[in-house]
């Protein structure tokens, strides 16, 4: 192609150069446009190429102008020949109005090679064919490959998936139905195993593969994990499956807001994550996940009225805070709240009487206003409540004696209805209920010694086997002895769980005491500093009521053992900071009852019988009888 821009831009003529080139060349090609016929240059070129080759050996290709009107065409192409004809020039129009730039092409093409244009559009094609025809065949090739592959995927999806789902089911029945039925049995050694293999198997997964309904297994059995790990009483590790089983029901529930199955199992999820924190006494975070739980049961009642376990959500909502409440030291509060649910769960037993669930849950109700009840000094009637708890139990054994729930609260009652007999100053009752209690938590040990709460239930019935006896060290040490070692063990294995804390404290207070009332002072100096090792790190964490009213009998003890050893300051300092233990109360109705008779005693030994006398008023209106007697009145006399 001639570059007349880039190639002549200074020259008058055509150089050497080019005029040899034009004349060793057998084809012209002309790119044509209204500026190349008005290119002189071109024009030369052309007419060099003409002085050495005919006419037909140049080759136009158009790709501007109209042809038609021959303005794209160099002048020397358009003049006359010898015979005076004026020949039109061949020309390969790539215009779109022409040929268009394929076939433009090809007549260039063909004009170069010599052949015809029809000729090479067949060739053209031909080769074009048998590319398609190759690529075709690949094609089909691949397309065979891929439905084969695609084929054997599908049929190796199906299978994994039907493979899995069997896994599932087989989880789901492992975490369920079987799950169940070791519970009643209370055999946590097996569920354990059942929930290492559930983990296991989660742990294969491929996030990909987790459909809706595989996330609806896993929380289940991940809260199903969390029970058991609660129930061996490794608070952490139930918290992380709870945690778990929260993240997966959140976000089934919000893909679909819609499915009351969905906000029910998430508000499960809420509530033992609550219930962990309240056990680790994390009051606040309790709270927090507890309302969240009561506001998804408010929600899940209104979009079924007709169905009565989103129904008894409800009511679980607001029992869990009162309960809370009550651990708050708010009882009349708490009392109010559960009041109203026991009149829903009367109704709910009375027209369900074969539903034991309700009954179970209708004794809980009346043993926790037994607890209230005596936290507010109402003794007789704390009494009438665990009476009436215990009752409900042993209807339930008596229909499934087998189930190992109505066990294990059996013996919670028996123990209760020992303290708050022993209270009443009736202390053959309170050793027999305390040797019931011991005596089932034998056997429920002896059936599962890996099952941290029924280890529990028998360590805290070894104590009141022990605490009745604190008249008479000389039987009591040995007892005390054996509590004490059971709770140690316990403790270890937990050792962040609040209730073993305050059990074993208040084991090594005891022990201390009946060393002290025998005058060995080594032991009693030994188990006053056991006691403290336990004590100050949950009270430094701000662990509970019952935490507080050992720490200030170990207080009180303390400054006995001091003005006893002839060290009159140091027993005034501790008195003095069992006192503020005990009377720092933020409720309106002063310290709470469990605290009145150690502050009795505490400010006796302070000289203030003055000042003790209102809580000393309290206890006898409340017809308390102490297991050892209060401290005789000094300088005032009794009203």
């Amino acid at each position: 192609m001639f570059r007349d821009r880039d190639e002549l831009p200074t020259a008058g003529d055509l150089s050497t150069t080019i005029r040899e080139a034009l004349s060793e060349s057998a084809t012209l090609v002309v790119i044509c446009s209204p500026a190349a016929a008005q290119s002189k240059w071109v024009d030369a070129e052309v007419q060099a190429f003409l002085a050495h080759n005919s006419g037909d050996r140049v080759l136009c290709f158009v790709v501007e102008g109209e042809p038609s009107r021959n303005d794209c065409f160099p002048p020397t192409l358009l003049a006359p020949d010898a015979e005076g004809r004026v020949r039109e020039p061949l020309a390969a129009d790539a215009r779109k109005d022409g040929d268009g730039k394929d076939r433009a092409a090809l007549k260039l093409i063909a004009g170069l090679l010599g052949v015809g244009f029809d000729t090479l559009v067949q060739r053209e094609a031909q080769r074009r064919n048998k590319r398609m025809a190759i690529v075709a065949a690949a094609s089909m090739a691949g397309m065979a490959l891929t439905s084969t592959l695609a084929v054997t995927a599908y049929v190796a999806r199906n299978d994994a998936q039907r493979r899995q789902a069997q896994a599932e089911d087989l989880l789901g029945f492992m975490m369920g139905d079987l799950r169940e039925k070791l519970t009643t049995v209370g055999r946590l050694d097996l569920m354990r195993s059942v929930d290492d293999k559930a983990t296991k198997y989660f742990a294969t997964l491929d996030p990909r593969d987790l459909s809706d309904h595989t996330l609806e297994q896993q929380a289940r059995s991940l809260t199903g994990i969390g029970q058991v790990r609660l129930e061996e009483g490794n608070h952490p590790a139930a918290a992380a499956a709870f945690a778990e089983a929260y993240d997966r029901t959140r976000a089934l529930y919000d893909r679909k807001p819609s499915d009351g199955q969905r906000l029910f199992d998430r508000a499960q999820a809420e509530y033992w994550i609550g219930y962990v924190a309240w056990q680790q006494d994390r009051f606040g975070d309790a709270e927090a996940w507890l309302t969240r739980y009561r506001d998804s049961a408010l929600k899940l009642a209104a979009m079924d009225r007709r169905n009565f376990d989103w129904q008894k959500e409800v009511a679980y909502g607001h029992h869990n805070l009162a309960v809370l409440d009550e651990a708050r030291g708010q009882h009349a509060k708490a009392e109010q709240a559960l009041l109203k649910e026991l009149d829903l769960f009367r109704g709910w037993v009375q027209a369900r009487p074969q539903d034991l669930q309700l009954l179970f849950e209708k004794s809980t109700i009346e043993s926790l206003l037994g607890s209230n009840a005596l936290r507010q000094g109402r003794l007789q009637e704390s009494e009438s409540w665990f009476a009436d708890s215990l009752s409900e139990l042993e209807a339930l054994r008596r229909k499934d004696p087998k189930d190992a729930r109505w066990r294990e609260d059996w013996v919670d009652q028996q123990i209760f209805l020992a303290d708050v007999r022993a209270q009443r100053g009736r202390m053959d009752e309170a050793h027999a209920a305390t040797e019931l209690a011991n005596r089932e938590a034998d056997a429920m040990v002896k059936q599962d010694p890996t099952n941290k709460k029924w280890a529990s239930a028998q360590a805290i019935a070894r104590f009141w086997r022990a605490q009745l006896e604190v008249e008479d060290p000389a039987i009591g040490m040995p007892k005390a002895a054996e509590a004490e070692r059971l709770l140690a063990a316990v403790h270890a294995a937990e050792p962040k769980d609040m209730r073993m804390r305050q059990w074993l404290a208040r084991t090594r207070v005891l022990q201390a005491r009946m060393a002290f009332e025998q005058h060995d002072d080594a032991t009693t100096r030994e188990r006053m500093t056991a006691a403290h090792a336990v004590i100050d790190p949950g009270w430094k964490s701000g662990e509970g009521e019952l935490l507080r009213v050992t720490l200030a009998e170990l207080n009180t003890l303390e400054g006995e053992f001091a003005k006893r050893n002839g060290d009159p300051a140091t027993a005034m300092a501790r008195w003095g900071e069992a006192r503020a233990l005990l009377l720092d109360d933020k409720t309106p109705d002063g310290p709470t009852f469990a605290r009145l008779d150690p502050l009795v005693r505490t400010l006796h030994f302070m000289a203030q019988d003055e000042a003790a006398m209102p809580y000393r008023q309290r206890l006898v209106a409340a017809a308390y009888v102490p297991i050892e007697p209060l401290p005789p009145l000094q300088g005032i006399a009794a009203r």
